[in-house]
């Protein structure tokens, strides 16, 4: 039992499976102790395994898109789908997470194909393949339910009756939900077996994500502005509106659903109040397939160069945003610079104040093996009772709810404080545009003058006077 229900028990298992497999493989040249004295002593290590997860299905998808494209529109749209979706700077960055956005992403993808297979010739195995694969992606992430608002839609678009009796669901699609929520059960069963945790979850997370917030406005606006202006470049933003409505005419299912799906996506993630750009993530396969089903359907039988020429505007922006991005996220974060700076200077047995972190210490440095933490309470400004030796402090022009140390306790601690040393991310002034619900030291746009992750971190000596 994960005892974490955020995700689905299932996205667990995938990661542990996934990380045992690394960990197997580690273990045919050195030394490797078993999972979970990995988790006590390397946790760094999995995590990066678990990226490596979400980076392998990140290129997976880009293989699949080419495949459903080329079965739906030849090898063209299947080659353009795939660059669109290769150089998109959101999937990219996602695909660098251990998150289960991306592999969200794929499952919408062959369940949507899954269904528009049902949907060009019914049968119950079909719908019961489907509805497997349905199962599976909501067992990675709740959204996946989603997908069956799209396994009726499959229903309606392959009814051979005409009026309201279109909109009877059919036996097939009954059969779809029928093993998709099966699949689901079997994949996450401490959903069920621990049902007063998962009541727990559900009441936390639909607060969390759909209640109202007085300072924040839906995210309809910032998904539009940010998450698909910004993660797939403005050419790409302003080409979805209209291949969403020439794939809504389509004769081709899969277009009709991919359209319909990611209008219902949308509809959702918009009408909350959280502003994360990966809520739009699961959504830019679909997009990759309807922009290039646009650009071909408008181009006709043009050279292959005026569509080559086109496809590189769409990618040009997105490109050059991965490119900044990675220059960032490859360089060492502030606070790991931090960390080695006090392993290396700071005396055995100093007792340690971090200061920055309001309610939860996400986003603290950490500390060097020798070096206590000193256990304050909010604002408190007697260090000198806890043994405190040293004081550090992480501060951020954008992030400022996970990185703010209280001002009046600063104003009460200056004058006890002589810096030692301090690590910018910036190469000068405050820069970057950062996702302010996230703590994530990374700008989502606007990379110029940043230099590396982090906040920007001072480390002091404190002096208490009589």
């Amino acid at each position: 039992n994960p005892r974490w229900f955020i995700y689905p028990n299932f996205y667990f298992y995938l990661v542990w499976g996934w990380e045992e497999l690394a960990l197997g493989v580690r273990r045919l040249w050195r030394e490797t102790p078993p999972y979970p004295t990995m988790l006590e002593t390397e946790l760094p290590s999995l995590i990066l395994y678990g990226r490596l997860l979400s980076a392998a299905a990140g290129t997976a998808t880009v293989a699949l898109l080419y495949a459903v494209g080329r079965r739906v529109g030849g090898a063209r749209l299947g080659m353009l789908a795939a660059a669109l979706l290769a150089g998109n700077y959101l999937h990219v960055r996602d695909s660098h997470a251990l998150k289960p956005d991306v592999l969200l992403a794929a499952g919408v993808l062959v369940s949507l194909w899954l269904l528009a297979r049902y949907a060009a010739a019914p049968d119950r195995r079909s719908a019961a393949v489907a509805g497997l694969s349905i199962g599976l992606t909501m067992a990675i992430k709740y959204n996946g339910i989603l997908l069956l608002a799209a396994a009726y839609l499959a229903g309606v678009l392959d009814s051979p009756h005409a009026g309201a009796r279109r909109l009877v669901p059919a036996v097939e699609v009954v059969l779809c939900a029928g093993v998709a929520l099966a699949t689901f059960v079997v994949a996450s069963p401490y959903l069920v077996l621990d049902l007063e945790r998962t009541r727990q979850t559900f009441r936390f997370s639909t607060m969390a994500v759909y209640a109202a917030r007085p300072a924040l406005g839906r995210a309809f606006g910032y998904h539009l502005a940010v998450s698909l202006r910004r993660g797939s470049g403005l050419a790409m933003a302003l080409a979805t509106p209209p291949a969403l409505l020439v794939a809504l005419r389509s004769r081709a299912p899969m277009l009709v659903l991919a359209a319909a799906f990611s209008a219902l996506y949308f509809v959702v993630i918009g009408a909350s109040p959280v502003h994360l750009a990966r809520y739009l993530t699961p959504l830019v396969p679909l997009l990759a397939l309807l922009v290039a089903h646009l650009l071909l359907a408008t181009t006709g039988r043009a050279r292959p160069l005026v569509v080559g020429v086109l496809a590189c505007a769409l990618l040009a922006e997105p490109v050059l945003s991965t490119i900044a991005y990675d220059r960032i996220v490859a360089r060492t974060d502030t606070r790991v610079l931090a960390t080695q700076w006090m392993a290396a200077h700071l005396p055995a047995g100093a007792v340690v104040a971090v200061l920055g972190s309001l309610y939860f210490p996400v986003a603290d440095p950490d500390l060097p093996p020798g070096v206590t933490r000193a256990s304050l309470v909010p604002g408190e400004t007697d260090l000198a009772s806890h043994g405190v030796t040293h004081v550090v402090t992480h501060w951020h022009h954008q992030l400022t709810a996970f990185s703010q140390p209280p001002l009046a306790q600063m104003a009460a601690l200056l004058p006890h404080l002589r810096l030692l040393a301090e690590f910018s991310p910036f190469a000068g002034v405050p820069a970057g545009a950062f996702e302010q619900e996230d703590a994530y030291y990374v700008p989502f746009f606007h990379f110029d003058g940043v230099e590396r992750p982090g906040p920007f971190v001072r480390v002091y000596a404190y002096e208490p006077r009589p």
